[in-house]
């Protein structure tokens, strides 16, 4: 199989609605994956938050030539620990990866793993960009929504899992935080 049959286009709409999801690679830098990733993505950054600007500024101040010639000066020594550590990430060779857009930083990156041996890569069309909006759409529609609050003892736990027996969808933002909100959050506790 060649390498562009080893490399598919995906939107998010279908990674999100596969049964079995793959494992997922942010090639964004450190900065941008900090700001906001498609939650269980593991971050294997192109370029260092510096390496990043100076990709940019060549790229606005010169040109994209210029760009793409400093990119590769930055990436090349990391290729070897870009494979050691995307087979971490998805030791079965299958994988979706994405940047910003799912532009050059995603194909490129896409690219050295089907050469590399994975046998499915997935690249996400329109990157992070495409699940932020995804998910903001999302939140335009009307919800069905009951807040519930206590004081400490109260009974809320009880009554949240007494809703999800019932079938309800039931977010409990106490134990999300592991009761750190809690007078007693910490008893007992993992940091």
């Amino acid at each position: 199989m060649g390498k562009t049959e080893q490399i598919q286009r995906i939107s998010i709409e279908q990674y999100l609605q596969r049964k079995s999801r793959l494992p997922i690679i942010d090639v964004r830098s450190p900065g941008e994956f900090f700001k906001g990733r498609i939650p269980g993505s593991v971050n294997i950054p192109l370029f260092s938050d510096e390496e990043r600007a100076r990709v940019g500024t060549a790229y606005t101040r010169e040109s994209r030539e210029a760009a793409l010639d400093i990119g590769y000066r930055f990436v090349e020594p990391k290729l070897e620990d870009f494979i050691r550590a995307s087979r971490k990430a998805a030791p079965d060779g299958s994988v979706a990866v994405h940047c910003w857009r799912g532009g050059l930083r995603s194909k490129a990156f896409a690219g050295h793993l089907a050469d590399h041996g994975f046998e499915a890569v997935f690249v996400i069309e329109g990157g992070y960009k495409s699940f932020r909006r995804t998910v903001l759409d999302f939140f335009r529609q009307p919800f069905r929504l009951a807040i519930l609050g206590g004081y400490t003892g109260s009974g809320k736990t009880a009554i949240l899992r007494e809703l999800s027996s019932r079938g309800e969808q039931v977010i409990d933002l106490e134990a999300l935080a592991c009761h750190k909100g809690s007078a007693f959050g910490s008893l007992g506790q993992a940091p």
